[in-house]
């Protein structure tokens, strides 16, 4: 996971407690001291630690990769010079936040208080704070060490009620009481609040209608050259759809390790996509690896392989593949993994009504004609049809939750927002669209088997990329002869025929259907008998009316369904957790 824990003294406090805790924590043999500044110490994990730097001038410290958005900007992949950031922490966050990118935190120091933190923008290094008497504590997760934990710990059951009630909050809130979650792009004191440096709406609010195809061509470029530059051996899900196959094809022109593309094939029709992972694999000039699926057997012990974070996550929905993963990660030779994950929202894959409104105001490739017509037949619909639903006043940032199964007391309260989409909110609707994707992709960041056995790269989600495609017009990316047509002609060039003019992606909805209905003597009691429903939190006679197979085939519950194991997985791991916290002798006071 590339762990990290920070150890700060308050100002003035004697440091006996300071040097326990670290003697604690180099006692443990998971950890490794690699500096001292004002008043706090920093400590990487002794197993995978992530890159380190000394901030000049603030008294601080950088911890993972940092890389130049200028030169990925220019299809460049270059490490992010330090030198000349300024002296006040203010100043040096501005710069980062502005010019650089990648999977770090930041602790910014000075003599007027407590350090402050900036995490990478897109929130991909974790980033969460605690107290214990005079110590304040900053970390990645919370380290094995109860002595070191907040008095306090416990689940916060009203903040996993709101991510209940809104699925995407669970990238912002950490339902562990004392335990503070510092957002991506901001300058967070201790409390997690500061001023926000970065925010998705300020490249949307005013998109430009035209920009050459081959810039998009050069910022994924570079973004990929920057994450692959010094790695070993790496593989990339290929999985036959335009995403991966965009990012293999920039993994070759990087020149990248790439020893072999990766393929699951599912045992249906509509999700064997087999015939394209390997029109890409043979064009690109790689090796192709096939695991061929068997029905997915959902099961406890499985599901808690994404749950051992400080917050709740989706990324670990399908445990077999998530193993599969993992155990890849773990060969010897592989150092990192690429995906394609993002990809939908960033290049903005959807055919939502409201693109009406950019094909209206001349922003899209194919004229207000013709480009109303590709829209309509996209959703099967008259042009009419489209115009009264696109241009229909709407808020498209609410997001969605799991208030079908939550009790009436856990639903009634308020749905949160989070914060980019509050900031969306007088946006153009396809603009909040976009947003709302790239926040419900934000849990690709999450703790999960494969994340904590190697690194796990989502290069579509660097800040350059997003920064770039939230900057064009929604019609521009949405509207042509295909999907995604701006990303197409961006790469043209470099993918095959077939990828290229294909129409659709691979579907797994019967699959997933299925495989719940084969895994409902399990899950039943798991969440029937589960924690969030001795919490209170969810309505034990409607989830019991939805589990079971009729339903399963002929309503669309899946996703609700899996938010709810997710969130189940994540309580029950922490109860353990905590209860063999409790049964331990006490520390020392």
């Amino acid at each position: 996971m590339r762990d990290y824990l920070v150890i700060e003294i308050e100002a003035g406090a004697d440091p006996a407690p300071w040097r326990e805790a670290e003697a604690l924590v180099l006692a443990s043999g998971q950890w490794s001291k690699v500096a001292e500044r004002r008043r706090f110490s920093i400590f990487l994990e002794a197993a995978r630690p992530p890159a380190y730097r000394h901030l000049a001038g603030v008294g601080g410290g950088l911890i993972g990769e940092v890389f130049d958005a200028q030169a990925a900007r220019r299809g460049e992949g270059r490490d992010f010079c330090l030198v000349g950031l300024g002296a006040e922490p203010r100043e040096v966050a501005a710069a980062l936040a502005d010019r650089a990118f990648g999977r770090y935190v930041a602790i910014l120091n000075d003599d007027r208080g407590p350090a402050r933190v900036l995490r990478d923008p897109l929130g991909v290094m974790e980033a969460i704070g605690w107290r214990r008497g005079p110590l304040r504590f900053i970390g990645s997760r919370l380290p094995d060490l109860r002595a070191l934990w907040p008095h306090e710990l416990s689940i916060d059951w009203p903040a996993l009620a709101a991510i209940l009630r809104q699925k995407n909050l669970a990238s912002v809130i950490c339902p562990l009481k004392g335990v503070v979650s510092y957002p991506p792009g901001v300058l967070a004191g201790p409390d997690g609040e500061g001023p926000r440096l970065w925010s998705p709406a300020v490249f949307a609010r005013r998109p430009w209608r035209d920009a050459d195809p081959r810039a998009l061509r050069d910022v994924v470029d570079g973004a990929v050259a920057a994450w692959a530059q010094g790695l070993g051996g790496v593989f990339c899900e290929i999985s036959g759809g335009l995403d991966s196959a965009i990012v293999a094809t920039s993994l070759t022109h990087a020149r990248a390790p790439l020893l072999y593309g990766l393929n699951h094939s599912f045992p249906r029709e509509e999700s064997d996509e087999r015939a394209y992972a390997r029109a890409v694999a043979d064009h690109i000039g790689a090796p192709l690896r096939i695991v061929e699926r068997g029905p997915l057997r959902l099961e406890p012990a499985k599901l808690v392989g994404a749950a051992g974070g400080p917050r709740p996550n989706y990324v670990g929905g399908d445990p077999d593949h998530d193993a599969d993963l993992s155990a890849r990660l773990a060969e010897p030779g592989v150092e990192a993994m690429f995906t394609g994950r993002g990809g939908d929202g960033v290049f903005f894959q959807s055919g939502h009504p409201s693109l009406a409104r950019d094909v209206l105001a001349g922003a899209c490739g194919d004229g207000r004609i013709g480009g109303l017509a590709r829209l309509a037949r996209r959703n099967g619909a008259t042009v009419w049809d489209i115009l009264r639903r696109g241009l229909a006043p709407q808020d498209l940032t609410a997001g969605l939750g799991v208030q079908m199964f939550m009790s009436a007391a856990a639903a009634a309260g308020p749905v949160g927002r989070h914060p980019w989409l509050g900031e969306a909110r007088d946006l153009a609707p396809a603009k909040q669209l976009q947003i709302l994707a790239l926040v419900n992709g934000l849990s690709a960041f999450g703790e999960s088997r494969r994340h904590r056995a190697g690194d796990v790269i989502d290069p579509l989600m660097s800040q350059p990329v997003v920064e770039f495609c939230l900057s064009l017009a929604a019609g521009r990316l949405a509207i042509g002869a295909n999907d995604r047509p701006f990303a197409r002609a961006a790469f043209a060039e470099r993918l095959p025929a077939a990828v290229l003019e294909r129409r659709g992606k691979g579907n797994l909805t019967i699959f997933v259907a299925q495989s719940l209905c084969q895994s409902l003597d399990a899950l039943r009691p798991y969440l029937l008998e589960g924690r969030l429903a001795a919490a209170g939190l969810v309505d034990r006679e409607r989830l019991d009316a939805a589990l079971c197979a009729d339903q399963l085939v002929w309503t669309n519950i899946t996703s609700e369904l899996f938010v709810l194991l997710a969130l189940e997985a994540w309580a029950r791991r922490w109860t353990e957790r905590l209860t063999a916290s409790a049964a331990a002798p006490s520390p020392p006071a």
